[in-house]
């Protein structure tokens, strides 16, 4: 009987532990996608975080009043961008939650 407890026990907590594990590389669940119209800024790299920047830019026309604002970026458009805190970037992006995304980015 104490074997048979053992095992279901075992195989209980095995179960458990392999739920939290996911192979999946894709966008959170709490991640929407992009949507909307393109919108384009000027600005001057502030900080960067993994696939986070914030950004200090320019007013953008039908988007956010000049400031400091923090965009999600794909590997593809971080690649061929500078990373560099101080960089000057042109930028274009779409709203998104729980950030805007970037589409483009490149020196200015």
């Amino acid at each position: 009987m104490r074997a048979v407890l053992f095992a279901a026990a075992l195989a209980s907590t095995l179960a458990l532990a392999a739920c939290g594990q996911s192979s999946d590389t894709g966008p959170s669940v709490a991640e929407v996608a992009p949507t909307g119209p393109e919108l384009s800024g000027v600005g001057v790299i502030a900080a960067l975080d993994g696939r986070t920047l914030a950004i200090d830019h320019e007013g953008v026309e039908g988007g956010q009043p000049a400031g400091r604002q923090e965009f999600r970026a794909y590997a593809t458009v971080l690649a061929e961008a500078p990373l560099e805190p101080g960089a000057r970037v042109s930028f274009k992006y779409q709203d998104a939650e729980p950030l805007p995304v970037l589409t483009e980015l490149s020196a200015r």
